[in-house]
């Protein structure tokens, strides 16, 4: 069967198509659109130009799944929605208007799902996988690939860009204001007793994945490798702070849609790195739109 799978996110809504059966999935087709959720909330409420925007893409990706044929359809929304004051009167207007039930999805249960997802994919173990959005990230310190403790930070590359940033890419202080949040936020995670040490990082989000992409323009690691030395990520932040105007057009070149967190993405990456003393990273490709799909229709 092929089941739609939707993610609404504070920075993008994306719509996967899987083909499942009872023990396998694979992926059809993926479609994106850069909606920024999180820049219609005022004091804590979506806006009435949000819903709109909300319910307009929901349209527009229930018109393609309908025009395929493509009838099982599921929406989750993470800490896009899950936070807001007037969350109930979005889910109620979207369900009465483009017929689709959201599922608010807590931090805690976000983790959980994006490792599932991504777990036939993490090739250490033992270490720390993380889930970093546009408004949250998630931990999962795991352990002979056993989930032992979930943590969910509310930072993420969108809403530190829209707290600490005056243009596109962070000056020098602003710059050290986000370092100084992201390693306030992380002093707050506990650290499993059963992990003696952290030398294994695996992460998975579109802005994670852009910073691969930037290793690969730069050549320092090939197109097709998601495994490399954590010392690549101080050395790539190194560089972008040398030049703001030469980082800015990079970012346009490489993903344009991203050009306002990627180097925010970047900050939140690198006090992880410091904090564990990683040293090594993977790049992975899946997370919890997969997670979500196993859980509901495929099982463990």
């Amino acid at each position: 069967m092929n089941i739609g799978i939707i993610d609404i996110g504070s920075n993008t809504i994306r719509l996967n198509v899987y083909e499942s059966n009872k023990h396998s999935f694979h992926l059809l087709f993926s479609k994106k659109e850069n909606v920024g959720l999180i820049s219609y909330i005022n004091k804590n409420n979506l806006t009435l130009e949000g819903i709109n925007k909300l319910k307009q893409c929901l349209l527009r990706l229930k018109k393609t799944l309908d025009t395929l044929g493509i009838h099982i359809i599921d929406a989750f929304a993470t800490a896009s929605l899950r936070n807001l004051d007037n969350k109930d009167e979005v889910l109620a207007f979207i369900s009465n208007t483009v017929k689709i039930n959201i599922v608010l999805l807590s931090g805690t249960t976000e983790g959980n799902l994006s490792f599932k997802g991504a777990m036939h994919q993490i090739e250490r173990p033992e270490g720390l996988y993380i889930d970093s959005g546009g408004a949250s990230t998630e931990f999962v310190f795991y352990k002979h690939y056993n989930n032992l403790a979930t943590y969910s930070l509310n930072i993420g590359s969108l809403n530190l860009f829209n707290k600490y940033v005056k243009k596109v890419i962070p000056t020098k202080e602003e710059t050290i204001q986000i370092q100084k949040r992201v390693q306030c936020e992380l002093e707050s995670v506990p650290t499993p007793k059963e992990i003696s040490e952290f030398q294994n990082l695996a992460v998975t989000g579109g802005n994670m994945r852009a910073v691969r992409s930037l290793l690969v323009h730069f050549d320092w690691i090939n197109r097709d490798e998601y495994i490399f030395s954590a010392d690549k990520i101080n050395k790539l932040l190194q560089t972008l702070s040398n030049n703001r105007t030469d980082t800015l057009h990079l970012f346009l070149k490489i993903k344009p849609e991203r050009v306002h967190t990627m180097f925010c993405g970047l900050l939140i990456l690198e006090g992880i790195i410091s904090k564990y003393s990683i040293k090594t990273i993977q790049i992975c490709t899946n997370g919890v739109r997969e997670g979500y799909l196993i859980q509901k229709y495929i099982g463990d």
